[in-house]
């Protein structure tokens, strides 16, 4: 007899500390506005066709979030101007960028990370990430690489005066113009993924002096709570963690119809006829 073994593989971080892990993937889909509207099926063998609010390749990637007011209002736009052009059958020219998105078991950077800036005026300086991007592979340092721009766009017609404030631009990960620290002597460096020795948890390290880089805490932040540790339930609002994990379905081998007889102490004593399925 032949036994077998379930092993169970320790969770990579990068999987988890996303920055829409707390948000559906269908909700992101959606106001990204790059899912199908109507999809026509059924075409003997061929291929389906999908009617789209806007085309996958037209989507265009920020460093900004796609819920975003300002985001979700230009995803909107560019639906209504997509929808328009196909219904009045002209030609509506796809964008098509070029998005340098580094593969998850690849990347390493999360927020509250202490970085160091490689080009531009603040070449050589340190900072912290306050926000990355897995979809243009960037991220934004706090007070770096800034940018004199309006603190409020449109802001003349409502009668209030034109403000200027610094604003943090994204650097590309991809194109190294931000690295890591190593925590041994404050230089740049690039890390990687690895199994620490008791082999249950993946850690980050440095490629450099293979010291273990901790993922920081603000990386687990979310619009719910700070650190998941400190969460305080709400009684009557969240549904207590015992319940959750109270084990309630027990599987059985019965139709729909039989469960509802069971449950009712209806006896069937007909005998059922046999089926077969082809």
């Amino acid at each position: 007899m032949i036994t077998s073994r379930v092993l169970r593989l320790p969770r990579k971080p990068f999987v988890d500390l996303d920055y829409a892990r707390h948000m559906p993937a269908a909700y992101v889909e959606r106001v990204k506005r790059t899912v199908p509207r109507k999809v026509f099926g059924d075409r003997f063998g061929a291929p389906d066709i999908k009617m789209y609010y806007v085309h996958p390749d037209d989507y265009l990637p920020s460093h900004k979030r796609p819920w975003e007011d300002k985001q979700l209002s230009s995803h909107l736009q560019r639906a209504d101007k997509y929808f328009s052009s196909q219904l009045s059958q002209q030609f509506f020219n796809l964008r098509r960028p070029k998005s340098q998105r580094i593969p998850d078991t690849e990347w390493t950077f999360f927020p509250g990370d202490l970085v160091q800036v490689m080009v531009g005026k603040d070449k050589g300086r340190q900072g912290l990430v306050l926000t990355i991007s897995r979809d243009t592979s960037d991220v934004i340092v706090d007070g770096l690489h800034t940018r004199l721009g309006e603190d409020m766009e449109g802001s003349e017609k409502l009668g209030v005066d034109k403000t200027l404030r610094w604003q943090e631009q994204p650097l590309s990960v991809s194109k190294k113009q931000v690295m890591l620290v190593d925590p041994n002597d404050e230089s740049p460096c690039e890390a990687r993924w690895q199994l620490n020795p008791a082999g249950d948890e993946y850690i980050r390290v440095s490629t450099k002096s293979g010291y273990e880089i901790p993922i920081p805490s603000q990386a687990k932040v979310t619009y719910e709570y700070l650190q998941p540790e400190n969460y305080i339930e709400v009684e009557g609002k969240d549904t207590p963690a015992d319940a959750v994990l109270e084990r309630t379905y027990m599987p059985k081998v019965a139709s729909f119809e039989q469960e509802i007889m069971e449950d009712m102490g209806i006896k069937e004593e007909r005998t059922p006829k046999p089926t077969f399925w082809y």
